[in-house]
């Protein structure tokens, strides 16, 4: 039988990241509010075919999109390379 020192129950990281894991959580929970609006009212640009229109409000999500991947990648180096 293992003791439970030759095996870690979970993945011990290089560094902690508890002020970058906040910041993580507060883009993600803004990212679904600022995406439902922006779902929402590119619907509406695309029903009435203002196609300017909607093409700014899929920049919106797209925006949206690489702050929280920007986000994801900046804790993941901090945790392995800091």
């Amino acid at each position: 039988m293992r003791s439970s020192a030759a095996r870690r129950p979970y993945h011990e990281w290089a560094s902690s990241t508890p002020v970058l894991d906040v910041a993580c959580v507060l883009v993600a929970v803004a990212s679904v509010m600022i995406l439902a609006y922006d779902l929402i009212f590119l619907g509406f640009a695309v029903r009435d075919a203002n196609w300017e229109l909607a093409a700014k409000y899929a920049a919106i999500a797209a925006l949206v999109a690489v702050a929280n991947v920007a986000m994801d990648a900046l804790r993941r180096w901090w945790r392995h390379h800091a």
